[in-house]
């Protein structure tokens, strides 16, 4: 009888442990310097990349709401060691509070400093032509042809218009205007006493607005969001302007939900 002999032979794998462990890194939120109207410059420090790796992503975050600041814009500074960050932001909106974080991304995940803020500068005049919550002329329905530049033959309701009240809110309606109606509104102001280059509009609105001095055009925005304070600001061309009597003439678009507009124009006194 023969004797079959089956030998097992068991191997095994052992992994070796790095010896640069990688843990979380440590990144910090310095504060904003170079503060202006639209500019910026935001700062960071990443202090620790949380292994002995060449380099690690690192960036900043910023948004203008401070609870939706991680669903912020995103500014990747790309991969780099242990150092101080600092990136320009640009095109930003005047009067208006901006948050931002620091971030750095290791093997561990990503790591966030605190929260910061910082406020632009106010690029208004200190004369109100047009104050907050100003009584205008308005319409619901589609307007004469001629209306941008006349005065004095509709109804008259006062700012905001909406139909949103919320505790603390600027744009709390005090005149009703209809959810998916277009609003037409009109207001009549003298500029005898100020310096028609320093001519500018604030205008605040959910959801979008174009914007007609004594029948020229001078600019339209949209944006699904509700409105802030002020959300579209420019100068208005001194060739649209009389040193008398001037019509400011806006149409008003509605998409649906809630809406608001209120609006003022400022300018220096001769």
């Amino acid at each position: 009888m023969k004797y079959f002999i089956f030998l097992f032979v068991v191997i095994t794998w052992s992994c070796q442990i790095p010896d640069d462990i990688n843990y979380a890194a440590v990144i910090e939120t310095k504060s904003a310097s170079n503060i202006d109207t639209t500019f910026a410059t935001i700062h960071g420090k990443l202090i620790d990349e949380g292994c002995k790796c060449a380099s690690i992503n690192r960036g900043f975050i910023f948004s203008t709401i401070k609870k939706d600041l991680l669903n912020g814009t995103t500014i990747n500074l790309g991969d780099g060691i242990r150092c101080s960050i600092t990136y320009n932001l640009t095109n930003l909106k005047s009067n208006t509070t901006y948050y931002y974080n620091t971030y750095a991304i290791n093997s561990i995940g990503k790591q966030y400093g605190l929260i910061d803020s910082f406020k632009t500068k106010s690029n208004w005049v200190d004369s109100l032509i047009i104050h907050p919550k100003s009584e205008w002329e308005f319409k619901l329905v589609t307007p004469e042809s001629d209306w941008k530049t006349n005065y004095e033959t509709w109804v008259k309701g006062r700012a905001p218009f909406g139909n949103l009240i919320l505790t603390g809110y600027f744009f709390n309606y005090v005149t009703f205007w209809p959810f998916f109606q277009t609003l037409y509104v009109r207001k009549k102001v003298s500029l005898n006493q100020y310096d028609l280059n320093s001519i500018q509009y604030h205008i605040g609105v959910d959801n979008g607005y174009e914007l007609y001095v004594n029948g020229n055009f001078v600019s339209k925005n949209f944006d699904e969001g509700a409105a802030f304070k002020w959300e579209y600001e420019g100068k208005v061309p001194k060739t649209f302007l009389n040193n008398g009597e001037n019509i400011i003439a806006i149409i008003l678009i509605d998409t649906g939900g809630t809406n608001s507009f209120d609006m003022q124009l400022t300018g220096k006194a001769k």
